[in-house]
């Protein structure tokens, strides 16, 4: 910003002198014609010139960027946006990013705070998109671009999209797949299931919805409870276990479409001090997991851990390359304003975790298995 301002004190030096020189033209014109109608057709060149020079200065400096989270209380959300920064650094831009604390308030704030700093692009995971939209038009109006992930908002240049129910169908897919292999000599919808939900974001509410639903998806799953969650991070998800446990200590299988309330209730398990030591009958599936979950995941296959699966939409590090090339691509044109951009999903179990680990991919199961 500084260059900037030392480089338009410079053109408005240029400018000065254009208007003296416009000023002698004018003159002249009249003097020999009687007439400025000439002069009135001609192109004013002193625009032109600051627009030109302020585009230079920022290919030298470098655009800036902010991400305004979803939120920071799990590993996923802190990985994103620590990778998130670490690509777009490496890239050559000025990035980073404020916690949305699951909180449109907050989001909001952190949004306004990006516009009053003028960064370039501004990406925003919104927890409420409707909420967001004035503040969303007016980074627009001033010529910033606004990347929505996931939850789109009125207007956007950039919306990349997963589609979140497909998401909450795959997790229960995929937990059912263990539940009736596990048990299959079970009689049919006796294995009880907790579903642990954060409906405080549309996105939890359409999740929860379809998990809920586990006996359509397994023959030998039993819904049993919901418990409805304040907030997504893993001490809560610890907590639920426990008083869980004191309720319903026959529940095997627990469904969240949160990946830190998943991980506190595989925490709550594996502790020193848990009631429960052997794994072989219970089940953890979440959504939108990391390198951190998968490596529990790979456990569980010897039953050390509950947590067996997830499903997201590629891993951390993917998500991040995809978000920095939609930045740059909207800044360099190659990207046009409007562009949607839809996500896979990816599938990790006992089965798949070791690809996964390995390539950060997996192309062994995929959702042609769960039809």
């Amino acid at each position: 910003m500084k260059k900037i301002i030392s480089m338009l004190l410079v053109v408005s030096m240029l400018v000065l002198s254009l208007a003296a020189c416009k000023k002698t033209d004018d003159t002249k014109s009249k003097t020999d014609t009687g007439s400025d109608t000439q002069n009135q057709e001609a192109t004013d060149p002193v625009d032109d010139v600051v627009d030109d020079v302020v585009e230079q200065v920022k290919k030298e400096e470098g655009y800036s960027v902010g991400f305004v989270t979803f939120g920071l209380g799990g590993d996923f959300f802190q990985s994103l946006a620590d990778t998130f920064v670490e690509k777009m650094t490496e890239a050559g831009w000025k990035a980073q990013y404020a916690d949305g604390a699951f909180n449109p308030t907050t989001q909001i704030e952190a949004f306004e705070n990006f516009i009053a700093m003028e960064v370039d692009v501004i990406v925003v995971w919104s927890v409420a998109p409707e909420a967001m939209d004035t503040v969303v038009k007016t980074a627009m109006d001033k010529g910033i671009k606004v990347i929505n992930f996931v939850a789109p908002t009125s207007q956007y240049d950039v919306l990349m999209i997963s589609d979140e129910e497909e998401l909450a169908v795959y997790c229960a897919k995929l937990a059912a797949k263990w539940i009736d292999t596990t048990y299959a000599d079970a009689e049919d919808h006796s294995v009880p299931v907790a579903v642990l939900s954060c409906r405080l974001a549309e996105t939890g509410v359409t999740q929860a919805d379809v998990l809920i639903k586990i006996e359509e998806f397994s023959k030998k799953a039993k819904f049993v409870t919901e418990i409805e969650c304040a907030d997504e991070n893993m001490d809560t998800g610890m907590k639920t276990a426990e008083n869980l446990y004191i309720s319903n200590p026959e529940i095997k299988v627990f469904l969240s479409a949160h990946n830190g309330l998943a991980l506190g209730v595989n925490n709550y398990y594996t502790a020193i001090s848990s009631p429960v030591t052997d794994y072989s009958d219970m089940g953890i599936f979440t959504i939108n997991g990391d390198v951190a979950i998968a490596e529990i995941i790979k456990t569980s296959a010897d039953d050390k851990a509950p947590l067996r699966g997830m499903v997201l939409t590629g891993s951390v590090d993917d998500t991040a390359t995809e978000i920095r090339d939609m930045c740059i691509g909207i800044m360099d044109g190659s990207v046009k304003p409007g562009f949607i951009q839809k996500a896979g999903t990816t599938f990790v179990n006992v089965e798949s975790v070791d690809e996964y680990l390995e390539t950060g991919k997996v192309t062994s199961l995929t959702a042609e298995d769960f039809k």
